[in-house]
């Protein structure tokens, strides 16, 4: 992951801690990070595990890219094989460099970005840009609300 991405990845860290985690204390956001790039417990009456993704297009390598060449790893995988709990439980949380908004997918949304429309899950795989443009931009405060709507679901 480059410093680009963790800086995207720490901003909604942020988000989450600061207003988010003060109006829903059950929810805790763990810092290690296996499956996901943030995983998210909500610890009330109906325990859930929730899986944010952070992706971002930068102006330097012009895509957004998943998945590592030479090893199996965990996004083509999941984008692949599409587990149930997870395509409830995960999404996707594009930024594009330079545009401070925010744009959020579903597992089956981000297949329909997919460069070549196939994912090799030992390689590494591309998001079309087009994503971007045809997928709905959130300012902040609105991501913020989508965020503690999902994570209530």
């Amino acid at each position: 992951m480059g410093e680009l991405e963790i800086s995207y990845e720490n901003r909604v860290r942020t988000i989450l801690k600061e207003k988010i985690m003060p109006q829903y204390p059950e929810i805790q956001v763990l810092d290690s990070k296996v499956l996901a790039d943030i995983i998210i417990c909500r610890n009330d009456a109906n325990p859930k595990i929730f899986f944010l993704e952070i992706k971002h297009s930068s102006i330097r390598n012009n895509r957004t890219g998943f998945g590592t060449r030479g090893k199996v790893t965990f996004q083509p995988e999941i984008l692949s094989t599409r587990p149930k709990y997870l395509e409830d439980n995960m999404r996707w949380v594009f930024f594009k460099e330079n545009d401070p908004s925010y744009y959020v997918l579903s597992n089956e949304d981000c297949c329909k970005y997919i460069m070549g429309n196939s994912i090799d899950v030992n390689k590494q795989n591309n998001f079309k840009d087009v994503l971007y443009r045809e997928t709905q931009p959130f300012a902040e405060d609105e991501f913020t609300q989508w965020l503690f709507s999902w994570l209530k679901s």
